[in-house]
């Protein structure tokens, strides 16, 4: 009796082991970190804009490498306009402890396939400040590396 309550209990752990979300690879860089310090401020009509710390002030119009994975805002197989976080899709944003993710939209020089994988790219940080509808932080002409 004794074996079978042990084997039921070794099953169930092991069941609710494998439900767990799966981890993903740390991708969190300097320009990431930078990136995450961003606040917000109210200018002078009284509307909240980002405002990002003089570091990354200091990147704008220069060259970065990011690293992440792909969010894809259409329903292609390749991609040319995207979002790229430091956590995979199927990571839940909302749940467990810690805020949401920051995230970049991408425009690729040229079309990238979708993959689950992380990926490295490279390109020109442009930082938005105006407080539109758009993106806050767009990584532009970006290429893939390899």
């Amino acid at each position: 009796m004794k074996k079978i309550v042990f084997l039921f209990l070794f099953l169930t752990v092991a069941l609710l082991a494998k439900a767990q979300p799966p981890t993903h690879i740390p991708l969190m860089n300097n320009t990431w970190k930078l990136i995450a310090e961003r606040t917000y401020k109210k200018n002078k009509e009284f509307k909240m804009v980002p405002a990002f710390p003089a570091k990354l002030e200091a990147l704008q119009n220069k060259v970065v490498e990011l690293p992440g994975y792909i969010i894809p805002i259409n329903a292609d197989l390749n991609h040319s306009e995207f979002m790229l976080a430091v956590v995979p899709m199927d990571q839940c944003p909302y749940c467990g402890q810690g805020d949401i993710p920051s995230m970049v939209e991408v425009k690729m020089g040229k079309e990238l396939n979708y993959t689950d994988k992380p990926v490295r790219l490279r390109g020109k940080l442009l930082l938005n400040k105006t407080g539109d509808l758009r993106s806050e932080i767009f990584l532009l002409n970006a290429e893939l590396i390899k």
